[in-house]
């Protein structure tokens, strides 16, 4: 048989999901799609994360008359880490005389040749592609797949989608209308199991995030993130800016720190994040975009200056609020920094002048840069060109 495989969280299954399925088995005559959850993603509060008892019940109401479509529960049975090369693998060995057509979408394209094992994917089952609108993409999505079948030396034909902008992520907090985002049964459900009824959960407290960390950090990391959330205050106090917020933007800006690359690229996708090329080949620096949504996913942080100073921390940018310079140079000098140049003197002028300090780190990351052969993120670019100036 010809088999479609759709992943995801499926929190909740959406009906841009439905239409995929739809076309990949029209389009393709495939024999059977199925849409196959994830366990709870690392990044979730698991206590809040709907329950796969419940994602795999709205699952089976939204495809219970779609002729085609079925439930496959392997991964959510799976102890462990759940990688897609793995699961192919021991699916092929199952069912050895089916044919498998593994389907992403557009967003994932862009990282996929930095997933685990994709030369393993890509040899246990034929990669489909949704081609659909995607809201503020700027993705080439012709050059994109034309680079993996180079790459691989494979075909990877696409899915024709009309655009559909549905995000789970954004159902789930209220961004986008429930009602029409879901199929009929699915909202019913929904309603009926008070789900996503909290559009944002009660944050957690700082103490309960910190203890969070220490167990999910190295030692290092922890003791680095505590000198980050320390020198924040003391620079905040210095600039009139709200030591709170300094404060728990330190706690949160290396967050995601205790990911590991395939995981990093792995999240981007799950939530549509755009992955640069520099990205795609130092997926150390998603880093910070992950802390973003680990921040609002699992610690329910909702205050958007905390989060995009969370977001700027590694790279900067021009034109940065002061909350989001302080960050960026608290991550620079904070006290567990040793051997960097003129750190005497930055932490001198760290609560003097602000921009002043955020343009000499600046110059310092260039200069490394440049030394190294390394490339260097436009962010940073930007940043170095606009703070050089004033």
């Amino acid at each position: 048989m010809k088999i479609g495989i759709l992943g995801g969280t499926f929190d909740p299954i959406h009906n841009a999901h439905i239409e995929i399925a739809k076309n990949a088995l029209e389009q393709f005559k495939l024999d059977k799609v199925w849409i196959m959850p994830t366990p709870n993603p690392p990044h979730k509060d698991k206590a809040n994360i709907t329950s796969v008892e419940d994602r795999v019940n709205m699952i089976k109401l939204a495809i219970e008359n779609i002729d085609g479509l079925e439930l496959c529960d392997y991964e959510i049975k799976k102890e462990g880490k759940v990688y897609s090369a793995d699961t192919l693998t021991e699916l092929k060995e199952l069912y050895p005389d089916d044919k498998f057509y593994f389907i992403i979408g557009s967003d994932s394209l862009e990282s996929f040749a930095s997933w685990r094992r994709p030369e393993v994917i890509v040899d246990k089952a034929q990669l489909l592609v949704v081609k659909r609108g995607e809201k503020g993409s700027d993705l080439d999505f012709e050059k994109l797949v034309a680079e993996l079948e180079d790459k691989f030396g494979i075909m990877i034909p696409s899915i024709a989608m009309d655009e559909m902008y549905e995000s789970s992520t954004e159902i789930r907090i209220g961004e986008q209308n429930l009602e029409h985002s879901v199929p009929d049964k699915v909202y019913k459900y929904i309603l009926e199991h008070n789900l996503y009824k909290e559009k944002v959960n009660e944050a957690w407290s700082v103490a309960k995030i910190k203890g969070d960390l220490l167990k999910r950090l190295n030692s290092h990391r922890y003791q680095h993130t505590l000198g980050v959330a320390d020198t924040a205050v003391k620079m905040a106090e210095a600039f009139n800016v709200n030591p709170n917020q300094a404060y728990l933007a330190g706690i949160l800006h290396d967050c995601a720190k205790y990911f590991d690359d395939t995981e990093l690229l792995s999240i981007c996708a799950e939530n549509e994040v755009k992955v640069t090329q520099i990205e795609q080949k130092k997926p150390f620096l998603l880093h910070a975009k992950v802390g973003v949504i680990v921040a609002k996913e699992r610690y329910h942080i909702t205050d958007k200056e905390v989060l995009d100073a969370v977001l700027w921390h590694t790279t900067g940018k021009a034109e940065m609020s002061d909350l989001e310079k302080i960050i960026f140079a608290a991550d620079y000098i904070e006290p567990g920094r040793k051997d960097l140049p003129r750190l005497d003197y930055l932490r001198d002028i760290s609560t003097k002048d602000l921009d002043l300090l955020v343009k000499c780190i600046l110059e310092n990351m260039m200069e490394y840069l440049k030394s190294t052969d390394e490339e260097i993120e436009e962010h940073t670019l930007e940043a170095y060109n606009y703070y050089k100036e004033i």
